[in-house]
């Protein structure tokens, strides 16, 4: 047990759990770049920005729109983050924060929250990984005429295959992290910079073609079938014929609305930009790292979204919205699986004929080859993504590949820094015994906390069964443990320099006149983070209600399980919460 004293506390003692982290400051300004890139940009932009288009969610919104008004909304608060790290730059970013202006039970809950939500975004995005693996394949089967990788395509959109791809992927990446920190940022930065190449050649495929080539190249990966406008024209007939238009009348009047609700996907496609802050105690330049990789950042990954929603929606807005409708209306399956060109009921050439069919008609050749391998099973469509409707107009050829593999690395590569995220704010309760101490051990050789990272990869993994059921829902549910976590910092933000005048004039705390920026950039935020809640009621159902109640009251058992622990161990948690912890 470590005491020392401190000035600003009155020369009380001081009991953490030991005297330094133990952790090493190794993370640069381009490591914190890749940190927060690729802890942002993946399932908020790639897959969840063109479902929640779907009916049950935001039909008819104006998605660039939406996520342009987002980054307006989280301006103030990455300013605000930003400042504190700087002048607390620890591990466990809100949490500390919060803690040590508000109270440690504020503190504990706040980052509880956010953790929770992580560790079902973990599940979730690995779990939705495995779609793009068969877009992947199937892409690859006809771009290689390799007829069994079109099967397997088919059998991978079984959710039991997300399931077994999550965990592995979890398990791969949670071992690197526990092997060594360095060794995990060489490979974020490999990681980052494929699917940033992959994203670019993304959008000059969607800015240089317009609306009429999509229903070619619909057609020459998915089917002509035996009529002029192919699977792309059957897609519009079925749509048609069960009452579409309806909808979209509908849709087109609420689409305000819809704007307004499809920032609370923005503001999670955003969120994690904060994630930096939470590993703070390891950043090596603490004065410009933070605003570089946040504030500035935030405008890189916002043109990037742009760049990838604008041309989309403008030209092929009517086709995502059909195909959302189809998919996503009716369950389990949708309506989609029924709009194959021409599909009937003799299966007597398979799998003889199938190779002379292929140059035919291809999407008819692909599901009748899959059904076949799948017994008769009607097969899940394949959900709705930007590389489903990008890579087509890329044609059939490694372009188009890249773009689908690019995809699915954007959501393979969040894992890596959401697991390093979620495993440090347990190193921080740990080291202030808010959990129990061993949680913080560092591994002498590797100087990671094994531990931490090992509770986060057990706990990832279950968010990945979890998402067996729904992994748009299991995002949108989590998206509101968040929230009290943002309130909570903009509110400690304002109460700084009146809360605790003795760490502000100890650190970082820079005013415009005699006013601190920090008061400044509350006040806004609270105003501009208002939207955000009132998507989320918009949305709301008893099942998030009931999941916050359940998650925040078991944080709460937690915590004062362990504060009365700690009193009769003689701990002075006062003290404790009145000092930032040593490096």
């Amino acid at each position: 047990m470590s005491s020392k004293k401190s000035s600003s506390t009155g020369g009380r003692r001081i009991v953490f759990s030991r005297d330094a982290t133990g952790l090493v400051r190794e993370i640069s300004i381009a490591d914190a770049v890749v940190i927060v890139f690729s802890f942002i940009v993946g399932g908020g932009i790639m897959f969840l920005s063109v479902q929640s288009l779907a009916p049950h969610y935001f039909p008819g919104a104006n998605l660039p729109l939406g996520y342009l008004l987002a980054l307006f909304l989280w301006l103030p608060i990455a300013l605000i983050y930003s400042i504190l790290a700087r002048a607390m730059p620890r591990n466990g970013g809100d949490y500390i924060y919060v803690s040590r202006i508000l109270g440690p039970g504020y503190g504990f809950l706040a980052s509880w929250g956010v953790w929770f939500m992580l560790m079902f975004t973990i599940g979730a995005l690995t779990f939705q990984a495995v779609s793009f693996g068969s877009l992947f394949v199937m892409y690859y089967g006809l771009l290689t005429y390799n007829l069994g990788l079109l099967g397997w395509s088919i059998q991978l959109t079984d959710p039991f295959w997300g399931v077994i791809f999550g965990i592995f992927v979890v398990l791969f990446f949670g071992s690197i992290l526990i092997a060594s920190t360095k060794g995990s940022l060489w490979i974020m930065r490999f990681l980052f910079i494929i699917p940033l190449l992959g994203g670019i050649a993304t959008i000059w495929i969607l800015f240089t073609h317009s609306p009429m080539d999509m229903i070619w190249a619909w057609n020459n990966i998915f089917g002509w079938g035996q009529n002029q406008f192919g699977a792309y024209g059957d897609l519009f007939r079925l749509a048609y014929q069960n009452y579409w238009w309806l909808h979209a009348f509908r849709d087109s009047t609420t689409g305000l609305t819809n704007t307004i609700g499809i920032m609370l996907i923005a503001m999670f496609a955003f969120g994690g930009v904060y994630s930096i802050t939470i590993v703070g105690g390891e950043v090596r330049d603490t004065k410009r790292t933070f605003y570089i990789s946040m504030v500035l950042g935030l405008f890189f990954i916002a043109a990037f979204y742009i760049g990838l929603l604008y041309p989309l929606q403008a030209n092929y807005g009517t086709f995502i919205h059909m195909y959302d409708f189809l998919t996503y209306s009716k369950d389990p399956f949708g309506l989609l699986v029924w709009s194959l060109p021409h599909l009937n009921a003799e299966w007597s050439w398979v799998p003889s004929g199938l190779g002379s069919l292929l140059p035919q008609d291809t999407l008819q050749y692909w599901i009748q080859y899959g059904l076949w391998l799948y017994a008769g099973k009607v097969p899940v469509p394949i959900p709705a993504s930007i590389p489903l409707f990008a890579a087509p107009l890329a044609g059939l050829s490694w372009l188009g590949l890249f773009i689908i593999g690019s995809g699915a690395l954007w959501l393979v590569n969040s894992v890596m820094p959401m697991l390093l995220s979620t495993s440090r704010y347990m190193f921080a309760w740990s080291f202030d015994r808010i959990i129990p101490t061993k949680i913080s051990t560092i591994n002498e050789r590797t100087t990671t906390p094994m531990y931490a990272i090992g509770v986060s990869i057990v706990l990832a993994c279950i968010g990945v069964v979890l998402s067996y059921w729904s992994a748009f829902q299991a995002i949108m549910n989590t998206v509101f443990l968040s929230v009290p976590a943002f309130i909570l910092t903009i509110f400690a933000a304002t109460r700084f320099k009146a809360r605790r005048p003795d760490l502000a004039e100890q650190t970082y705390s820079p005013k415009i006149g005699k006013i601190p920026v920090l008061s400044v950039c509350g006040i806004i935020a609270i105003f501009t983070i208002l939207p955000l809640m009132i998507a989320g009621i918009a949305t709301f159902n008893l099942g998030s209600l009931l999941l916050i109640i359940v998650v925040y009251s078991i944080g709460a058992a937690i915590y004062l399980v362990m504060r009365r622990k700690n009193r009769k161990a003689g701990v002075d948690l006062e003290a404790i919460f009145k000092s930032i912890p040593p490096e």
